[in-house]
């Protein structure tokens, strides 16, 4: 059971702060109107221009120095960019700032040259700390390398090529030199040291409420050097873990101290369940051996929340103000600890309570160039945070990586003050280097905190990452105004061994960790893939045509789903008879003929008419004596016979129903056709044909009450339960979006076995309905009804088959039965009865035809009996074409 101990705070709810502001990239804001707008060419050639910018970032991965060509890449992203020339100046600053800072991550000499670069894209002068440095530079501002390098007309196989000879050797052996430098000591200190770092304690020490910057020589392990682990960490997580926050500087004993804590309980996250491991997104345990009954700091890291405790004592787990944890186990002696961590969705800076962050009181005594620099930076800066950042590049250029400790009693007595003697002596570890970063905020009244913990890289033999001695880190946290939030800042410079990331050719970071990166405006690799992914869901979706655009919006399928039912149903019109003509081009031609004839020719009487306006006979002999009589050579006493068209009524309608197999062996291909495929894709076919012979009766002008309808419906089985049988297109005499969509799904659905009976019972006592009600007195036209079942195997009930086929005979309707291949060479047989038909498709191809075959046999009894001689030779010509279905 858990206890709070003795001298604990109740638990404070902390203010909730605003969420982080995420502001888009150069890249991403370029591309904005490409992702907004309706042009095809727009897009594509976005799209085109953040694959090329991916293909190039994975180029630069497979250097050795990445990091240091990122300038680079974020200076072209810039000169690119589509914005305007001041727009692209203040970019390129801000860039360049937060450039400035990634100097950490590069040993001394490769730092030097980094920082030189930066100044002359700035157009600022630079005094190197390196001579090399100065003659390298000076070698590439004379052969235009770097000329060509932030040029936009030059093209990036150019660049790398640069790179390569121009920096990648150099750079090489300026580590190389700068590692074997920091290496160097006389065997009897390395011994000393290996002996000190022997004796070291693996137990983690207990908290503490202050931390007093200092400079040590053991503080970082040399190569091959070991030190015992206080926590371990599998699998291998690095980066930054806290462990301790401090708001206050005492500046009578140059100490950061936290003068009071409010704790509260730990709020636990679960376990992620889709771990990641190239974005970090992994679970780990943090392992330690503790000594009992002590308050121990937990190292958290940024990116993940604690989500369950292991041990097997009590304990308590608690969390201050700063979001800061520790632990402390009840027992005796030394105690076993299991800390489980999972990722969170957005980095943790701790709770705030805003009214308590202050900018710690800090008395200065700076040099001249720096009292001008932060001059300079109090007016050219808008943001706290855009000064911080320019702050925390000028600590790193300013100082000089050191572990001195000699230097710790000169700058504590220095009568210049603790910070006059930095700014001096430009020497400093991350701690030291960090208090001096946060005493230059506080001349712009910029609220900071330093933060203490671990700077962890790397893996053991047994694929865990390790919290020593050699570990412990310290940086800073800047209050930012606008997001309301704390950003980490660490103004530690360049020749901190923990900081320097690994330049391995070829890959990145091999262990996932939170390495601290100062890149908020780069486009992250994550994002730079979601973007590339909008443009190419943006290009493909303006590749779409209207139609299936608007099946799309309708239906709310996905554009890809549309698209290839939108194909299905062309490729479905396109299907072509053994002569080579257009199936739906036939059929247009018979309901054209179908509609024309519809219409009858009467004789309207309109009279009477002079004889120039088409008068015939003398039909009112009076008035035409009269008109004579009067001088009027043409009198109005002629009658005129006029035709006018009308529509014969009582015109009826037309249904046809298809019942399609969907039981297991539908899923068979046969030819390379799948026998599901072709089946739907005649009933796109039949339906979307009459469908139009619909809108074309509906358009001929004939009224409603009159008109000729035409229905269609679509059912399917499954099996031969009544539950089996689908409804995939109602009988209606439209063909909506909605049915094409349930078309395609239901008919691509296989089940199990035969359903051909349930079917057929399934229309039967649709058409009884509809009669029953013509018999209760609703006015019904006389409809022909055709029913078409397919099926690729005999029923499992013939006879029953044969009883529906003459019970909706006697209905007034046609049932044809088609088999789907040789293998239902029984269907045409069992369906030969008086009341209905069989066929046969021998091969799956055949089926559009047959069905339409069908149709037009029952179709031409749609023509008027008085019609039918007119028509004769477009219904003998129609039928011909399908003598060789």
């Amino acid at each position: 059971m858990r206890e709070t101990p003795e001298g604990f705070v109740p638990p404070v709810e902390a203010p909730k702060v605003s969420e982080t502001l995420h502001t888009a990239s150069v890249l991403e804001r370029s591309h904005e109107a490409a992702l907004l707008g309706e042009s095809f060419e727009d897009a594509a050639a976005a799209l085109e221009t953040v694959e090329d910018f991916i293909d190039v970032r994975a180029k630069l991965y497979a250097h050795r120095f990445p990091s240091f060509y990122q300038v680079f890449e974020d200076i072209d992203s810039v000169n690119r960019s589509p914005f305007p020339d001041s727009e692209k100046e203040e970019e390129k600053s801000r860039l360049l700032d937060e450039a400035e800072l990634r100097s950490r991550a590069f040993s001394p000499r490769v730092a030097d040259l980094y920082r030189g670069v930066i100044s002359e894209l700035r157009g600022n002068a630079y005094e190197p700390k390196f001579e090399e440095t100065r003659v390298k530079l000076a070698d590439l501002i004379e052969s235009g390398d770097l000329d060509v390098l932030t040029s936009t007309t030059e093209s990036w196989e150019v660049k790398l090529n640069r790179l390569d000879t121009r920096f990648e050797g150099y750079l090489a052996g300026r580590r190389a030199l700068d590692k074997r430098e920091g290496n160097l000591m006389p065997d009897d200190v390395r011994k000393a040291r290996q002996e000190k770092l022997n004796g070291q304690s693996k137990n983690p020490p207990s908290r503490r409420n202050e931390s007093k910057p200092s400079m040590d020589e053991m503080d970082r392990l040399k190569e091959g050097e070991r030190a015992p682990a206080f926590w371990t960490i599998f699998p291998a997580y690095g980066g930054y873990f806290r462990e301790q926050s401090l708001s206050v500087w005492d500046a009578r004993r140059n100490t950061w101290v936290e003068p009071s804590y409010e704790y509260h309980d730990v709020q636990m996250v679960p376990l992620s369940e889709n771990e990641d491991k190239k974005k970090g997104r992994i679970n780990f345990t943090v392992h330690s051996e503790l000594h009992a009954n002590q308050w121990v700091s937990v190292p958290s890291p940024y990116t993940h929340g604690i989500s369950k405790v292991e041990c097997a004592f009590p304990y308590v787990l608690q969390q201050d103000q700063n979001g800061d944890v520790v632990i402390m186990v009840q027992g005796t002696g030394i105690v076993e600890v299991k800390v489980v961590f999972a990722p969170i969705s957005q980095k943790i800076h701790g709770p705030v309570d805003r009214a308590k962050v202050k900018v710690p009181n800090m008395p200065v005594q700076f040099s001249e160039e720096t009292q001008q620099f932060i001059a300079k930076i109090r007016s050219s800066k808008k943001t706290k945070l855009a000064k911080a950042w320019a702050l925390a590049a000028y600590t790193q250029q300013h100082l000089t990586y050191s572990n001195d400790s000699s230097l710790n009693a000169i700058y504590d007595s220095d009568p210049r003050g603790y910070f006059g003697s930095i700014d001096t002596h430009q020497m400093a570890d991350c701690d030291v280097s960090n208090t001096y970063f946060a005493a230059l905020c506080a001349q712009l009244n910029i609220a900071t905190r330093q933060v203490v913990g671990h700077s962890v890289k790397g893996k053991n033999a047994t694929g865990a990452s390790e919290i020593h001695s050699g570990t412990g880190h310290a940086w800073s946290e800047v209050w930012d105004e606008t997001t309301l939030r704390w950003e980490r800042i660490d103004a530690t410079p360049a020749g901190d061994p923990n900081l320097e990331e690994e330049q391995t050719k070829g890959s990145q970071q091999k262990v996932p960790g939170d390495y601290g990166k100062q890149e908020a405006k780069r486009i992250s690799d994550e994002k730079l893939e979601a973007l590339r992914k909008e443009l190419a869901e943006k290009k493909e979706q303006l590749s779409y045509t209207r139609e299936e655009r608007e099946l799309s919006r309708v239906t709310g399928i996905e554009l890809k789903e549309a698209r290839q039912i939108v194909k299905e149903i062309d490729v479905a019109e396109d299907t072509r008879l053994p002569n080579g003509k257009r199936i739906v081009d036939v059929l247009s031609r018979l309901f054209n003929a179908i509609v024309e004839s519809r219409k009858v020719v009467v004789e309207e009487y309109d009279s009477p008419v002079r004889k120039a306006e088409g008068g015939e006979g003398i039909e009112e002999i009076v008035r035409h004596k009269i008109g004579i009589s009067s001088g009027d050579s043409d009198p109005v006493s002629r009658e005129r016979i006029e035709d006018e068209e009308d529509v014969e009524p009582s015109i009826g309608g037309f249904d046809l129903y298809i019942i399609g197999d969907k039981s297991g062996s539908m899923s068979s291909t046969v030819e390379g056709e799948e026998l599901w495929k072709m089946q739907r894709r005649a009933e796109y076919l039949i339906f979307s044909s009459l469908h139009r012979f619909q809108r074309a009766l509906e358009r001929a002008g004939i009224p409603s009450e009159e008109s000729l309808s035409v229905r269609t419906e679509g059912i399917s089985f499954r099996g031969s339960g009544e539950e089996d049988i689908d409804l995939d297109k109602p009988l209606s005499p439209k063909f909506l979006p909605q049915d094409k969509v349930r078309l395609w799904h239901s008919l691509t659905d296989q089940g199990y076995s035969n359903g051909d009976v349930e079917a057929l019972n399934y229309i039967y006592g649709q058409i009884l309905d509809e009669q029953a009600l013509e018999k209760k007195g609703v006015s019904m036209k006389k409809r022909l009804r055709l029913v078409v079942a397919c099926s690729d195997g005999g029923p499992d009930s013939p006879s029953k088959v044969q009883e529906y086929a003459e019970a909706l005979g006697k209905l007034g309707a046609v049932v044809v039965g088609i088999g789907l291949t040789e293998t239902a060479s029984t269907v045409p047989v069992i369906y030969n009865t008086p009341y209905s038909r069989g066929d046969i498709a021998k091969t799956i191809d055949d089926l559009p035809a047959i069905v339409a075959k069908h149709l037009v046999a029952e179709a031409i009894r749609l023509f008027p009996a008085r019609a039918k001689e007119s028509a004769k030779a477009v219904i003998e010509s129609t039928i011909a074409e399908f003598r060789r279905v």
